[in-house]
């Protein structure tokens, strides 16, 4: 039984050589292209590298070997392929490796790879924990980074992906940079109302070659701006046998009552300590169109510290946002980059990484619409929201 892994871990040497040795021409290669491992759930394939949120479980490798999830499609190439979700607590799942040789700024590229969607993705909401089917349409973005998970931009995004059957998809990549990585995210479609459950499959991905950026590529029909209906009604809930839940969720107690959650006070939010909680954080300033943090940030960042010291079961995310009238991309770059000078500040505290996430926001969600130095400060703000509390040892 273990000759399996041990044929596949040599196939995907040879394959990488010989990628390798083939990159004279400008095609881009990644390793393990068609998701291949031992079919198993909340794990990365060989050559993958999870990038979700440390506080949720990985993606899983189908077809589902327990029929946990109820994922039976047939692969489209091989033995195997790749499942991702996005989910109602706004987390959603993605994976990343590095390239074989870097992408050249200003060169377009053509990223082409089978998608589907399983008719069936079983698993527990994250805010009921009722069993819940993940079967909403979702999307894929692609992002070019310099390290494992870097989303320094975005580089293409597909048509949202509502089709049951195998479809190849054809997405434009247009990075502006020599990005040395790749991440294959799964996302809501947008706009969107309130984020919800969706699944997406993956498999076949195909040697990135580089294209003329004026080609338009033709991508599968589909609603690709149409608008989400979360359906809310009993018939979208599957009376089911309990599933295995993805992450470490617990169902709620039935009928027990939880005692109150206590009140703390962050920043200029006083509130209850529960998950989903956002904290607003207004006195962090960083020097202009800069991710290096002001000396007068000291005292409120000195605050997040004492507030992780004192709450060790929490696990946060630290976001970003900028100014509304900077460009889109600026923004975006900008307030991941100041999530991440935040968090690097705090774990100069000791306080683990795993337990912060940052993320940036870019100029999406503004406290206040107009042109005043006033409102344009409390734009560029940071927040802390609780995305997880973790049980006490």
């Amino acid at each position: 039984m273990r000759l399996y892994p041990y044929l596949l871990t040599l196939t995907l040497s040879i394959y990488a050589a010989a990628a390798l040795s083939a990159q004279g021409d400008g095609t881009l290669f990644l390793r393990n292209p068609s998701f291949e491992d031992m079919p198993r759930n909340s794990a990365a394939p060989l050559g993958w590298t999870n990038c979700g949120f440390p506080v949720e479980t990985p993606p899983d490798i189908h077809p589902d070997p327990k029929f946990e999830f109820s994922v039976s499609k047939r692969p489209f190439d091989q033995k195997t392929y790749l499942g991702m979700v996005t989910r109602e607590n706004e987390t959603y799942e993605s994976v990343g490796q590095q390239l074989g040789a870097p992408m050249v700024g200003g060169q377009c590229y053509e990223f082409r790879i089978h998608l589907a969607r399983s008719e069936v993705y079983l698993s527990r909401s994250r805010l009921t924990g009722a069993p819940s089917n993940y079967n909403t349409p979702i999307r894929l973005k692609i992002y070019g980074g310099y390290s494992i998970c870097d989303r320094a931009q975005e580089l293409g995004r597909s048509a949202v992906v509502s089709n049951y059957d195998w479809q190849e998809y054809r997405i434009k990549l247009s990075p502006d940079e020599d990005y040395t990585h790749i991440t294959l995210e799964a996302f809501y479609n947008t706009p969107m109302l309130v984020p919800y459950n969706g699944n997406l499959l993956l498999d076949n991905i195909q040697p990135i070659r580089p294209i003329d950026c004026e080609k338009d590529l033709n991508l599968p029909d589909g609603p690709a701006e149409a608008p989400v209906v979360v359906l809310t009604n009993p018939e979208n809930r599957i009376r089911t046998t309990p599933v295995t839940p993805r992450g470490s969720q617990n169902p709620p107690n039935g009928s027990n009552s939880s005692p109150p959650a206590p009140k703390v006070k962050l920043g200029l939010t006083e509130a209850a300590l529960r998950e989903g909680q956002v904290f607003a954080i207004e006195e962090i300033t960083f020097k202009a169109n800069s991710a290096e943090l002001e000396a007068e940030s000291e005292e409120a960042l000195q605050e997040i510290v004492g507030f992780m010291q004192q709450n060790k079961n929490v696990v946060v995310e630290i976001g970003g946002h900028a100014s509304r009238l900077a460009s889109p991309s600026f923004a975006n770059s900008l307030s991941e980059n100041r999530a991440r000078s935040v968090v690097s500040y705090l774990k100069t505290y000791n306080i683990g990484f795993e337990r912060m996430l940052p993320k940036g926001y870019g100029n999406s969600r503004p406290v206040c619409m107009d042109n005043a130095p006033d409102c344009n400060r409390r734009n560029q703000r940071v927040e802390v929201k609780i995305l997880k509390l973790r049980e006490s040892r």
